[in-house]
């Protein structure tokens, strides 16, 4: 009688969904269905994207949150290959060396390939923001609803499932698609994206025991032989086939397939998340017939709501640093003090991964994760570092040149930048960087800093060509200055923003030939430049910001035949506004303090970048300020190819101190259309100075 009277036991569903990238954010819908119909969920699986949204439903969110979690990821930030400029550590973004494009190629120390273009940081810190509470879990049966994804072991080609260990870097692992994120090694083994081995984890998903398992498909549009046209598509093709496969095979074990119809969206389609979103829910729908039988009661719904609750660990909000993690002890150890010195209080998730971010650019770590340590007398949050590739690795950063513009002759110029990581070093790096074409050189600069303090010493050498013109009329006189030199400098600054040195640059300056200026005749002459400088760099572009400020300057005096003070400075801010839209100002200040200069020591101003209405140096002073401000918009519904170019106009005025000459004002006002490139940045402008005089100027790369 007692057993008749007992309520009969519910089914245990479980759920497999499967990886497609941006097409995985249909998961969202269905689980929303699930949600609204009281279909509970009791074990859940996934792939790739699918191994994302299942890992982050598993810690008990639900999927208004992942709604509100997915819309807020930046994925352009996720799935680009180059870091941020303004994650860059301010060594590497000095005058000489400051990159001029956002293209960044990373190869080991042998110059052979990386295992993957990605080694991503970004994505390491969204997986710890809304796992850290999960940190010391023995099993993933332990999270809300018991979890697993599946990943692709490249050691014994086999699928190799994930139930334990670090939940981040699990869901990290199930998402490494190949070529594009570094693999994860876990253990002795080598895990990338588990879609080419098992896509829909229904096998997975049958080991947790659940009475019904309910598989989630996402329909792609079939391949036609007009769309195999070229290398590119049918390796992607070739590809396709192999995830088609197992899912066939996968779906067959499955009790119900929802089928999300998505043949009209591309995986890469992230902005069109809300309508992928809507199909997934619309597909969960269609099968209503099927699902009713699943659907709760309401006190059964509350009480399924209340035990997973049970399970939910709250999220810690601010906490204490108290362990760093590394099997480099070094980088251990560096790290732990610098993060001690840094922040040596309770500290909130923002500013610990602000800190893990401009830790891992400045050290050149692949990845950063952290979790929270719930252990009484030592709770806090515990960051892990991933180690280096061994042999250490080089960065290599290219960019392109180019200045075109009727009355001058064309400029252009190949510039490749390097930094060289040794393997256990903590941020220890070789700086370089070489040119060919216009204005030749070659410059390196070994930087140390000192075992996690804000201290530095970084000493090199370089030998560079400059050309110096003159101008009269329309004649142009070429004049060139070879400097052979060593630095030694000093300072405070090994993260991203703000760094002070002090040192001295010292050499020998080589003319092609004398050349006599407010009566002092320029030769041949050895020289010493003992100076302060100062940077600072908020922006988010080497040469095309839009937003954050940049100040440089450098106060000094230089030792030679004809000695002199210098100060040298430059400055712009960028405030972004509505609409692709934002506006701009700029401007210089270089002085002598009274000195009468050299020729080849003057400073000089004009050109693009510089009073775009003038030929490059066309103004040569012992003094100078200029100034200038602007504005730009992105033009409405013009994307070609990627590329969508901008509207700039912006005014600038200069003040020179021209010697035996006195003193001149001069002004410029331009016109252009910009646009990002992957060597740089490309334009087209219109200059107009003070008599009317118009310049047409065409500029790619650095300027």
């Amino acid at each position: 009688m007692a057993q008749q009277a007992a309520p009969p036991q519910r089914p245990r569903i479980g759920v497999a969904l499967s990886g497609g990238g941006a097409l995985g954010l249909a998961h969202i819908g269905v689980l929303k269905y699930f949600e609204e119909h009281h279909i509970p969920v009791d074990s859940i699986a996934g792939t790739s994207m699918g191994g994302l949204v299942a890992g982050f439903y598993a810690t008990g969110m639900n999927a208004s949150q992942l709604h509100q979690i997915t819309r807020s990821i930046s994925w352009d930030d996720m799935l680009r290959t180059t870091p941020r400029y303004e994650d860059l550590p301010v060594s590497e973004k000095q005058n000489w060396n400051r990159p001029g494009s956002d293209t960044t190629l990373r190869f080991k120390r042998n110059l052979s390939l990386p295992l993957g273009l990605n080694p991503g940081q970004p994505l390491a810190l969204l997986l710890s923001r809304y796992t850290a509470a999960y940190a010391d879990l023995k099993s993933f049966d332990d999270l809300p609803i018991p979890f697993r994804c599946v990943a692709t072991d490249l050691t014994s080609a086999d699928a190799f499932t994930l139930e334990q260990g670090s939940l981040p870097l699990a869901m990290r692992a199930t998402m490494a698609i190949p070529g594009l994120f570094t693999p994860v090694v876990w253990g002795n083994h080598i895990l990338v994206d588990g879609g080419a081995v098992d896509n829909i984890p229904v096998d997975v998903l049958r080991t947790m025991s659940p009475d019904v398992v309910i598989a989630v498909s996402l329909d792609i549009a079939p391949a036609s032989p007009k769309n195999l046209t070229s290398l590119a598509t049918v390796l992607r093709q070739v590809v396709n086939v192999v995830v088609i496969q197992n899912e066939r095979r996968s779906l067959q074990k499955a009790d119900i397939v929802i089928r999300v119809p998505l043949q009209d969206y591309e995986n890469t389609e992230y902005e069109k998340s809300d309508e992928i979103e809507i199909l997934g829910y619309k597909a969960a729908e269609s099968m209503e017939a099927s699902l009713k039988k699943y659907e709760l009661d309401d006190a059964a719904w509350q009480e399924y709501l209340h035990e997973r609750s049970l399970r939910v660990r709250p999220e810690p909000e601010r906490g204490k640093v108290v362990a760093v993690e590394s099997s480099q002890p070094v980088i251990r150890r560096d790290a732990e003090h610098e993060l001690r010195r840094k922040l040596p209080g309770t500290v909130s998730r923002p500013q610990l991964e602000d800190a893990l971010t401009g830790i891992t650019a400045a050290a050149s770590l692949p990845a950063a994760y952290y979790g929270w340590r719930s252990i009484a007398e030592n709770e806090g949050y515990v960051v892990s570092l991933q180690d280096r590739a061994a042999g250490g690795e080089v960065l290599v950063r290219p960019s392109l040149g180019l200045l075109i513009s009727g009355d001058e002759p064309t400029r252009a110029s190949l510039r490749i930048s390097t930094v060289t990581n040794p393997t256990d070093a903590y941020k220890s790096r070789l700086l370089g960087e070489g040119s060919i074409g216009y204005d030749p050189g070659i410059r390196t600069e070994y930087y140390k800093p000192f075992d996690g303090d804000p201290y530095f010493l970084a000493f090199g050498a370089m030998v560079q060509r400059t050309h110096v013109d003159s101008y009269s009329g329309p004649t142009i006189n070429e004049f060139l200055r070879d400097r052979f030199a060593g630095t030694l400098y000093g300072g405070v600054g090994t993260w991203r923003f703000l760094q002070w040195r002090v040192g001295v640059t010292a050499g020998y300056d080589r003319v092609s030939q004398p050349v006599v200026a407010n009566g002092i005749d320029s030769t041949s002459t050895a020289f010493a430049n003992p100076e302060m400088t100062f940077l600072a760099d908020t922006q988010d572009a080497g040469i095309l910001p839009s937003k954050g400020t940049r100040f440089r300057g450098a106060l000094g005096y230089s030792v030679r035949d004809h000695s002199y003070p210098y100060f040298d400075s430059s400055f712009s801010h960028f405030v972004p506004l509505p609409k692709d839209s934002g506006a701009f100002v700029l401007g210089r200040a270089d002085t002598s303090f009274g000195r009468s200069l050299g020729y080849y020591d003057q400073f000089t101003a004009g050109g693009f970048a510089d009073l775009s209405a003038y030929r490059l140096q066309e103004f040569h002073a012992n003094t100078l300020v200029t100034a200038g401000g602007g504005a730009y918009t992105g033009i409405p519904k013009v994307d070609v190819s990627g590329w969508k170019p901008l509207v700039a106009t912006w005014y600038e005025i200069g003040r020179f101190d021209q010697g035996a000459a006195g003193w001149a004002t001069h002004q410029s006002a331009s016109v252009g259309v910009f646009g990002p490139s992957p060597l740089g940045p490309v334009g087209l402008a219109l200059s107009a100075n003070e008599d009317g005089k118009l310049r047409v100027s065409l500029v790619f790369g650095r300027f």
